[in-house]
Order: C-alpha cells, then structure tokens, then sequence
C-alpha cells in the first residue's frame, strides 16, 4: 500500500502538474485544506515558474523549487537561488525546439508553445494554456517525446533536456536538475533524507521526476486524485476520491 511509505514522513515533495494538481489548474480545495493542516513541510518541485507555482497553489505556504528546482524560494518567500541561462544558452535550446518542430506537431495555439523561464525553456507540444482534454490525448505515456528525442537528440555542452509536464520538453544547466535540487534543499535545511518522501508521475525512465529516484523514497502517481487518496489515508481523512 502506498500510503503506507508516508507515514511518518515529515518533509513531503510534490511534482506539480498532474501530481499536486492538474495540468496548469488550481489546487483543488480539499487538497489545499488536508495540506495546510497537516503536521509536514510542503514543497513543489516543478518545471513550471514560480509564479505559476503560487497561482496553482494559491494560499499554501510551501518551499517552491520551480524550474525544475532551478529557482527556489522558502515559505515566507525567501529567494534560495537562481541558476539563470544565458542568452547563448537559450538560443541553443531554440534550435533544437525547431528541429523537433520539424518533426510534426499539431499545436492548439502556435504563438504558446515555448516559454523562456529564466533557469530554464520549456517547450509544449501543444500549448501551455491549451485545454486539459486536448493536453491528456497529445502524449500519455510520453512515448511520443521520447521518440522524437531519439530521433533528434540534443547535443549540448552545458544543457539538457528531460520530459516534463503533460506535454512539454523542460531544457536546464546538465546536472542541475531536480534530483540535485531536491538534494541541495535537504542540504540546505538540514533535514534527515530519511524524513523526506518524493510524490512525481514522470518517474518513468526519461522523465523529469526520476531523477529523484536515489535522492530520496518516491511513490508514483498517475494524477492528483490519485496522491490525494494517499495523503487521505495517511492523515485520516474520510473522503478518498479513489478506491
């Protein structure tokens, strides 16, 4: 049983989209509520920027590691740092999203596909702001953008690029990714790693979460009703969404 692995933990880490909420959609209430009366540290990892971050979460007080962990702040909204790319880097990244372009891609909206975040580019396939429907049928099981990254790999001194969100390719500095981010954070505060628990549903080989295998304990899950039923079970809650 899953929930079982969070018993006891007192630092929980959370994928955003499809984890903590759906794609780019706001916390739901009843997950805003547990997590707010829960005795645990909160903190979002995500490719998303921090003011997406805090959109999505509203009120919560968490640590936010967005960027992929590249930019962080604390819960009273202390800066921790910031890896910013440079204008080489990102233009790096601009070719390559073009040469994967030229792959085929059926985009929602053209002009929302790529968003340059400062520690970091990110590139949907369909559109940031495109509807959920249209966002959960582009690439499910990733197999779509793991192809096409074998097809066209991405040569880079000093980048990468990982599998992100629901539909997106996340490019950051090689290394700095959230395994190492997460780690830093532990460091950073001085918590005992075995405390901490990683809740993703890129851990899949290829996606951005699995670098986190390793760092700490993860649990996969498909989507945020899914990491709400577990929270429910561990903290007492009564209305599970899911059997």
């Amino acid at each position: 049983m899953k929930h079982k692995k969070v018993i006891g933990r007192k630092h929980l880490f959370f994928d955003l989209d499809d984890t903590m909420t759906p794609s780019r959609s706001p916390i739901a209430p009843h997950m805003a509520d547990l997590l707010s009366n829960a005795p645990v540290d909160v903190i979002i990892v995500s490719g998303a920027q921090l003011s997406q971050i805090q959109k999505q979460i509203a009120m919560l007080p968490v640590y936010a590691l967005g960027q992929n962990g590249n930019h962080a702040t604390s819960p009273e909204g202390e800066l921790l740092w910031n890896n910013t790319l440079t204008d080489d880097e990102v233009a790096e990244v601009h070719a390559h999203v073009h040469a994967l372009s030229e792959l085929g891609i059926d985009p929602h909206n053209s002009k929302d596909l790529v968003e340059v975040r400062g520690a970091q580019v990110a590139f949907s396939l369909v559109g940031h702001n495109a509807p959920l429907e249209i966002k959960r049928v582009c690439d499910p099981d990733s197999s779509k953008r793991a192809e096409m990254l074998r097809i066209c790999p991405f040569e880079s001194e000093s980048l990468e690029v990982k599998i992100g969100g629901t539909t997106c390719f996340d490019y950051f500095r090689k290394g700095s990714h959230k395994g190492t981010n997460v780690d830093r954070l532990i460091e950073h505060t001085g918590w005992k790693k075995e405390d901490c628990i990683y809740f993703g549903d890129q851990l899949r080989p290829g996606g951005n979460d699995e670098v986190v295998i390793g760092v700490i304990d993860t649990i996969e899950v498909a989507h945020s009703d899914e990491t709400y039923e577990i929270l429910a079970k561990v903290f007492g809650r009564t209305d599970v969404l899911t059997q």
